[in-house]
């Protein structure tokens, strides 16, 4: 016996729908139909279609913007703490295979970012901001504008994920293959650990 609720229904129907196509092309008659519910569906739990996308954004993001949080927070260098928020967000976007085409969809409508997705960019982006500054005061963490270097080294996670379905077939790498996509994460925290090094650090 099926025990999902309604609402759980429309979110992961919506979720789905807004992904393959978009949010303009996904209308709630579509949403309503794939998840087996009344027309009035959507209006009765959520409001709207906005309200209804909101939620599935807000439940998509939101864990991710807690973890990155989260697992900045323990005492540490920055620099491995750096390390453990581009692990955390690499696995959330693996365990999640839709945000990244939730994201394309978004990116590629050209409309005002929802305010989800705002909230989420500024927290994440502050986080990794705080983080590369106190490795700076620290002397750990080479001189440069903190946000610039953050959004510089901070976003391979998303720029992978966002092209990871083409990676297969234009240089042979499955991001879906566990070996490859260890080894893909490790390079990238190799890289971005060594890009973000102070020069103090790698003098012998």
């Amino acid at each position: 016996m099926n025990h999902t609720s309604t609402p759980e229904i429309l979110l992961d129907v919506g979720q789905r729908l807004f992904a393959e196509r978009g949010y303009a092309a996904s209308s709630v008659r579509d949403i309503t139909s794939a998840g087996g519910a009344n027309l009035g569906a959507v209006t009765y739990h959520f409001g709207s279609k906005d309200a209804l996308y909101q939620a599935v954004l807000e439940r998509a993001l939101g864990p991710l913007r807690e973890t990155i949080a989260a697992t900045a927070q323990p005492t540490g260098p920055a620099l491995d703490r750096i390390e453990a928020v581009l692990r955390a967000m690499f696995a959330y976007l693996g365990d999640h295979p839709e945000l990244p085409r939730l994201i394309v969809q978004q990116l590629a409508a050209g409309t005002e970012l929802p305010p989800v997705v705002a909230a989420t960019m500024q927290a994440n982006i502050g986080v990794m901001t705080g983080l590369i500054r106190e490795g700076q005061r620290h002397g750990t963490i080479r001189k440069g504008d903190p946000q610039l270097l953050a959004l510089s080294f901070g976003g391979q996670p998303i720029f992978l994920a966002l092209i990871g379905h083409a990676l297969k077939q234009a240089v042979g790498l499955d991001p879906t293959d566990p070996a490859a996509r260890q080894a893909l994460v490790d390079s990238v925290v190799t890289l971005v650990r060594a890009g973000l090094r102070s020069t103090k650090e790698n003098t012998p």
